[in-house]
């Protein structure tokens, strides 16, 4: 679901907020082993990638993640090809769901626009416009006047963008529609998770490159010099790549920090049905604007799912509400939600049985 202003997330609230401080560990137990799978998100699995082995050492249960995107997620979800997944943005109006099924925000990030450019070693600060000129195609040199007053070598400017039906890139086109409507203003445009479908015309050949999932598109930035793309902060951190200190709607220059997007995040404005939408221009000091939440997809009573499954699944979730992302979420460029996201998320858990 889309709006003018902002990206829809689908929880069951009235309103939620986010920090990055977090109390309180509950460990789940199980009584039997289980085998759980799931799909999704790949901007979360670097964070569930410490998650599951934890989880599954404190409960002898198995779970098995594929990522895959949180398009390709959802689809299996939908289908019942998988136990749980996770998703970055909510289904859309039009977008075939299950019946019986619940949204829980588990965490919170900042999506980091990523780059590599030999000889340069200083902070990278960017504009909205400038930033939104890069993705649509008009800036091609990294010695263009609007970037850093032109200074930067004339190294040419390669694009990555995720090829895959994507949440992380519906974060992305639904800041740069709402923050630059002039250069992105195809119809449709915001919140888009195809970035080719979003795009402001056709995608240039060869200047632009396509990868599937985060990992795809920071391999591909890491790859070549002049590049830039956009993917969860810890993907560009491993990678060693540079990231760019975006300009917020209060004109500061913030870097993809937890604190950053939890400046942002607690902008939120309730929707109708139980909706959230978050607001791309915050004028809220110290934001990072262009970030989001995480949501673990729970088949809830009547999917006709085996008990055990669920119940598994019910505490894998909990585990990562209560206890890995209070343990490992900073550390890995995520965010624990807290307050009463965290309270609305633990009675959505609740509903998975």
């Amino acid at each position: 679901m889309k709006t003018r202003k902002g990206l829809t997330i689908s929880v069951v609230v009235a309103f939620a907020v986010v920090a990055v401080v977090v109390g309180g560990i509950l460990k789940p137990t199980s009584s039997a082993a289980v085998t759980i799978n799931g799909s999704g998100s790949t901007a979360v699995k670097n964070l569930l990638d410490v998650c599951i082995p934890d989880y599954q050492k404190a409960t002898g249960n198995t779970v098995n993640y594929a990522g895959g995107g949180s398009g390709a997620g959802r689809s299996a979800f939908t289908a019942g090809a998988v136990d749980f997944a996770f998703s970055d943005a909510a289904y859309g109006n039009a977008e075939a769901k299950p019946t019986n099924f619940v949204h829980v925000p588990n965490v919170a990030f900042p999506v980091a626009i990523e780059y590599k450019l030999s000889g340069f070693t200083g902070t990278l600060d960017l504009n909205k416009d400038t930033i939104a000129g890069i993705f649509a195609g008009k800036i091609v040199k990294w010695n263009d006047p609007s970037i850093m007053g032109g200074k930067l070598p004339a190294t040419p400017i390669t694009v990555w963008y995720r090829s895959d039906k994507s949440g992380t890139t519906g974060i992305v086109t639904n800041w740069l529609t709402a923050v630059a409507p002039s250069i992105w203003n195809r119809t449709g445009s915001a919140g888009n998770q195809t970035f080719t479908s979003a795009f402001p015309g056709e995608v240039p050949a060869g200047s632009f490159q396509g990868a599937n999932g985060s990992d795809g598109v920071s391999n591909g930035v890491a790859s070549k010099d002049g590049s830039i793309g956009y993917s969860e902060v810890s993907y560009a951190s491993e990678r060693k790549l540079g990231v760019v200190s975006v300009q917020n709607g209060a004109g500061e220059y913030v870097q993809p920090t937890a604190a950053g997007a939890a400046a942002f995040l607690n902008d939120l404005t309730a929707g109708a049905k139980g909706t959230v939408t978050v607001n791309p221009l915050t004028t809220a000091s110290g934001a990072y604007p262009i970030s989001s939440f995480s949501y673990g997809l729970g088949y809830t009573t009547g999917s006709g799912k085996s008990s055990a499954k669920q119940a598994a699944v019910k505490g894998f979730f909990t585990y990562i509400l209560t206890t890995c992302a209070t343990n490992h979420a900073l550390a890995k460029g995520y965010i624990p939600v807290v307050g009463k996201l965290a309270a609305i998320a633990k009675s959505n858990i609740d509903m998975i049985r």
